[in-house]
This record gives C-alpha cells, sequence and structure tokens, in this order.
C-alpha cells in the first residue's frame, strides 16, 4: 500500500461496500431479520481487515508506529476525513440495541487498531477518538449543567471540523451500553499492546486515557441510582458493566505502567499513576455507592475485589499521607466486614480467589459470596497493614490530613485516621480483636497467642504467593524493640502508647513469621527455589529471603533457639498438596542481642524448628549454586548466595 490514505481510503470503501445498505436499521429496535442482516455485514468487514493485517504483518513493510504518529500531523486532511468516517459509521452501528451487534462491532473496531498499529500509521488520531466519542457519550448521557467543559474536541478527534457536527448528532442516542462497547475494545487495545510493548503507541495511549479521566466530571456518578441495589441493578447494568471494564482496564494499565514505563521515567506513566491513585475514592462511590448494604452481592463483591487490586497495584508508589488516610477511611467503610473476623478462627479453603466477571451470565452464581471472601481478606488486610506502617513507621504527616473529610464527606462519618496517635489505636484495635483482647505483655498466655497469630497469619496469605511475600516485606518494617529506629519512631508517639510498638514486633515477631513460613512449605526448598525462579515472586521472595538471612546472622542465637506451637489445622499448602501438621510443644527462650531484648519465658522442648530449617536454607544454597553455575538462574545470585554462604558458616561453627 502506497500511504496511511491509501489504507484508511480502502477501510471506508469496505464499510461503504457491506454496511451502507444497513445503515437504516434503527437504533432503539432491530427485527431479527434486520440484525441477522447487520451480523452478516459486519462479519464480512471483520474476516477482509484481519486479512489486511495479516498481509501487513506477513509484508514487514511498516515502521511499527516508529515515528509516524508522533505528532497531531501524522494524518492530512484527507486522512483525517476517512478516520472520521470510519469511527462514525461504526459507532452508529455499537449504539444499536443489541448486544450481538455491539460485540461484532467492537471486534471490528479492534481489528483496525491491528490493522493501523501494524500499518505504522493512523493509530493515535483513532486511539484519541475512541476516548472522546466515551467522553462525549457520557455527557450526552448525563448532561450536568454545573460542569464546565475544558475539553477542546476539535483538536482531540484527529479528523476535520466539518465532521463534528455529525459525531454529536450521532451521539444524541448514545446509552451506557454504547460506553461499555468503547471501553471492551479501548480494554483488548491495551492486552494487544501488552504483548507488544512499543513505547511511543503506549505513551500516547497512556495519555488518551489521562485526557479522558481528567475531563470526566465523575460527580456524574453520584446520584439516587449509584450503587447495586435490587431496584435498579437491571436498569443500571449497561452503566456497571462499562464501570467493570473501566476499573479492569486501570488495574490492568496500572500494573504494566508501574512495571515497564516509570522505572523509565515516562512522564505521562506518572500523570496517569497520579490521576488513578486521586481517582479511587470516587471509584468507590461509583462503583458502590454510598449505602453499605448492595442488592446484589455477586456485582458489589466484583467491584470491591477489582478496586482491591487497583489499590493493591498502586500502593508501591510511595503515596503521601492524605492518600493513604482516605484510603484507611474506604478499607474502614467497605471492607469492615471481612476484616473483623479473628484471623485464627478461619477456616481453610481451597479455591478461593474470583476467576472472571460477574457481568458474565455464566458466572451469575451464588457461590462468587463465598468463594471471593478470602481473597478480599487477603487484599484488605494487606493495605490496611501497608498504609497504617507506612503512616506510623515512615514519618508520615497525618496531623494536617483533616481537610481530606471535607473534601470526601461521604467518609466524614469514619474520622479514625487523622493523626500518628489515632492510626496507631486503630491498628491495636484491629490486632486485640486477633487476641481476643489478650494483650497484656505479662499474661502467661500472650506469648503464646502472639505466635498463634503469626501462624495463621502466614496460613491465610499461603494460597496467594505474590501477596504474601509483599504483606511480609511490609512488616519487616516494624522495629525491633531496643532498636535505633524503634527509638526514633518512640519519640514521635506518646508515652502512653509505647506498649502497643512492643504489642506490634511481638505479633509480627521475624523470626517467628519466618520458622513458620518455613513450616508451611514443609521446608521444602524447591518450593523456595520455585518462587525464586518464579517470573511473579522471585524479586520480591529474593528480597525476603536476603532481609531474614540478614537478621538471623545478626541475631543467631534467637534463630537458633526459636520454638513454637504450630496449629493443628490442616490447611492446603501453597503447591496444593495436604500437609500434615504435627504438634510441638511451644518454647520462646528468653533472648538478647546487641540492640534490644526480650523478655518472655515459655517454657517445652526446642530444636526442631532450626534443625528443619538448616536442611533447607542449605539445600536451597546447592541448588542455587547448581543452577548458577549452569547458567539456568534467571538472574545474578550472588548476593543471595553470599547470605547463604554466611548463614553456612554459622551452622558450621556456632550451630
Amino acid at each position: 500500500m502506497s500511504g496511511g490514505g491509501s489504507q484508511l481510503s480502502r477501510i471506508s470503501g469496505l464499510l461503504d461496500l457491506h454496511l451502507r445498505p444497513c445503515a437504516v436499521v434503527g437504533v432503539a429496535c432491530a427485527s431479527k431479520e434486520e440484525e441477522k442482516t447487520v451480523l452478516i455485514a459486519l462479519s464480512k468487514v471483520l474476516r477482509e481487515i484481519r486479512l489486511w493485517t495479516s498481509e501487513e504483518e506477513t509484508d514487514g513493510s511498516s515502521d511499527s508506529g516508529a515515528d509516524a504518529d508522533s505528532g497531531e500531523f501524522a494524518l492530512n486532511s484527507e486522512e483525517r476525513v476517512f478516520l472520521g468516517k470510519i469511527v462514525g459509521d461504526l459507532m452508529r452501528f455499537l449504539m444499536v440495541r443489541s448486544q450481538h451487534v455491539q460485540h461484532l462491532t467492537g471486534n471490528v473496531l479492534l481489528a483496525i487498531s491491528e490493522l493501523l498499529s501494524a500499518y505504522g500509521k493512523g493509530w493515535v488520531p483513532f486511539g484519541r477518538l475512541l476516548f472522546v466519542y466515551a467522553e462525549m457519550s457520557i455527557e450526552n448521557i448525563q448532561p450536568c449543567s454545573s460542569v464546565t467543559r475544558t475539553r477542546v474536541h476539535e483538536d482531540l478527534y484527529g479528523v476535520s471540523g466539518s465532521y463534528d457536527c455529525s459525531i454529536k448528532s450521532e451521539l444524541q442516542k448514545a446509552n451506557w451500553s454504547t460506553v461499555a462497547g468503547i471501553f471492551r475494545v479501548l480494554r483488548c487495545i491495551w492486552k494487544y499492546f501488552k504483548q507488544d510493548f512499543r513505547d511511543q503507541l503506549v505513551d500516547l495511549y497512556l495519555n488518551s486515557l489521562n485526557s479522558f479521566i481528567s475531563h470526566i466530571p465523575w460527580n456524574l456518578f453520584d446520584d439516587a441510582n449509584v450503587g447495586p441495589k435490587c431496584a435498579h441493578v437491571g436498569l443500571q447494568m449497561p452503566k456497571f458493566i462499562f464501570l467493570g471494564y473501566f476499573t479492569q482496564l486501570l488495574s490492568s494499565v496500572v500494573e504494566q505502567v508501574d512495571h515497564e514505563k516509570v522505572q523509565g521515567g515516562s512522564v505521562n506513566g506518572h500523570r496517569l499513576l497520579f490521576s488513578i491513585t486521586k481517582l479511587v475514592p470516587s471509584l468507590f462511590l461509583c462503583c458502590l455507592g454510598k449505602e453499605e448494604e448492595h442488592g446484589d452481592a455477586c456485582i458489589s463483591l466484583y467491584f470491591r475485589h477489582k478496586l482491591l487490586m487497583l489499590m493493591t497495584r498502586l500502593s508501591g508508589q510511595g503515596l503521601e499521607g492524605s492518600v493513604l488516610i482516605l484510603w484507611l477511611q474506604l478499607l474502614h467503610k467497605y471492607f469492615q466486614d471481612v476484616m473483623s473476623e479473628q484471623i485464627s478462627m478461619l477456616e481453610p479453603a481451597g479455591d478461593d480467589t474470583l476467576e472472571g466477571s460477574p457481568f458474565s451470565a455464566s458466572i451469575f452464581e451464588e457461590n462468587i459470596k463465598v468463594t471471593n471472601l478470602y481473597h478480599l481478606k487477603r487484599l484488605a488486610i494487606f493495605l490496611f497493614i501497608k498504609c497504617s506502617l507506612s503512616l506510623i513507621f515512615n514519618e508520615v504527616e497525618v496531623d494536617q490530613q483533616r481537610e481530606c473529610l471535607s473534601e470526601r464527606p461521604y467518609l466524614s462519618s469514619h474520622p479514625e485516621y487523622c493523626s500518628h496517635k489515632k492510626v496507631l489505636g486503630e491498628l491495636y484495635k484491629w490486632l486485640s480483636q486477633n487476641l481476643q483482647h489478650d494483650t497484656h505483655c505479662d499474661s502467661e498466655t500472650y506469648m503464646e497467642k502472639c505466635m498463634h497469630f503469626g501462624s495463621s497469619f502466614i496460613q491465610l496469605y499461603a494460597q496467594e504467593d505474590d501477596l504474601l511475600f509483599k504483606v511480609l516485606l511490609e512488616v519487616l518494617s516494624i522495629p525491633i524493640p531496643g532498636s535505633e529506629k524503634s527509638d526514633e519512631v518512640k519519640e514521635r508517639i506518646p508515652d502512653s502508647q509505647e506498649n502497643i510498638l512492643i504489642h506490634l514486633s511481638n505479633l509480627f515477631n521475624p523470626f517467628n513469621l519466618f520458622h513458620s513460613f518455613l513450616a508451611q512449605i514443609k521446608y521444602d526448598h524447591q518450593v523456595l527455589l520455585d518462587y525464586l525462579i518464579s517470573k511473579d515472586t522471585g524479586i520480591s521472595c529474593a528480597e525476603y529471603l536476603l532481609r531474614c538471612l540478614r537478621l538471623i546472622c545478626e541475631s543467631w542465637e534467637v534463630f537458633l533457639h526459636f520454638s513454637y506451637v504450630r496449629s493443628a489445622k490442616k490447611w492446603l499448602s501453597i503447591k496444593e498438596r495436604k500437609i500434615p501438621r504435627q504438634k510441638v510443644n511451644f518454647r520462646l527462650e528468653p533472648y538478647s542481642t546487641g540492640n534490644f531484648r526480650y523478655e518472655h519465658k515459655l517454657q517445652g522442648a526446642g530444636g526442631k524448628p532450626f534443625d528443619k530449617a538448616k536442611l533447607c536454607l542449605l539445600s536451597l544454597k546447592y541448588s542455587v549454586e547448581n543452577l548458577h553455575q549452569k547458567n539456568l538462574f534467571p538472574y545474578n545470585p550472588k548476593v543471595l548466595l553470599k547470605r547463604l554462604t554466611e548463614f553456612q558458616e554459622l551452622c558450621f561453627h556456632k550451630g
């Protein structure tokens, strides 16, 4: 093909050939015969465009969009007319009230996106046009005179201004199904980009998404019908489908941007993450409403899952104190139910993660209400711990964040988190529930309950590897009593709360958690090796092992003499194997190191945990060395091997 004009004119001619005879089909209602005619025509268009894409990829003449789409003038005036006509014609069929027609029209739009991306010219104005269509559709569906529109549409269409009136006229018929259809396409486009991460096209996609987020007046969703209530769920379903696609897209984008783009210094990537972080409270209101009871529990669970996933992926960005405060309030309001049950009282669950979307008829089942609760609990507790510890131990100023409550009046009934004292108090309250209110350090059963809590905590996260290491790394930030960091923290809190810090360090004792973790995987060094070489858990597992090994080497006697009771419950292991639990007599020897000292004494026989841990870690060292010598380890493990060698030397000389 000789140029973008030829490509776009060819697509436009194809649509005229097959779809013009169907232009008389009404948006509001189409007969079965009319629907069949449209579907046949769309299928012919789809097959032809996919054939052209295959030819384009085989020909290899494309420059993969390296420079062609870098500016506003990637297309000339004639090409912009063709592009505007193509998307406008297809948008008419996306507004037809037929799920089959809408779905197939979306597939045609996606095929055009792939063709333009493969050809290397025209995708940027095409992508912008989809975002602006979605924006203008929302404006027409829920007009709000109090919102000042700042978007200059003509500058962002990439099409001629004369086509603008036609576009606005067509969009008067748009509905939430139209917006949902557009975002299904945009989400599929993002999936396509993830497979072939082209920096420039992705960066421009992120810019368009950020522009959409910035220009949508999200308060339009704050009406009496927001929230999946029984009386409105049928009428509101298309809106929820749009919000479902939108939250899915945001979660996927944040994950990929964090991994690929921000580390490379993408300005658009940074701006988008900032915009999405600011949007989170509004998304809760849009998706879950102001009511705490929702008529459709299935949809509510799905949105709670997606919003928690989004927050978890955003949580690694070094959030400001005001954001952490708002997130704690959101967790308090929407997830108190899943966080309130004692961790040690939870029953084991098998397949307890959410699979698929409740908007799919095949999974609109009652059992989703049960199977997703453990996953929600893990996510909510992780975020609660992460936000709380960040505010307490990372010197984030929170006393000046009270104004955030006035900006978010729907959260004003939950003002618990407005100072270090308040944050620490709420964390203490939650932890006390898990010890049955036995938080007196002098109690005979206190330390035993602390150890049991640590074991139950590991078991809770054992089914989700990525979350397991994230939460273990978070609680490692809790300073050990008597350490320099602990003394720094105590200076920022009232004397009356000093015991709470000791309580935290007892509950999340790093030696107990590490021993419990190794016991959970049955001291199997092959499981550890799988974690280390896994694409999903390799980095976080290596970081956790390095930090634990350093702590072990610095406090050898503590690790050597540590012993504890494991729960007699049978849980599914991380590798989905049944692990028999044996009762071990509880013992925690009094110990001291250069920086701190524990005074708790518990009687019993010990020694077994160290022997098993030693065999596991030394076997791991041998396996890592063996793979590294054969150049089969996926990254350089020299630092890890150095720590394991130090551990080995201590075993031989002091063990």
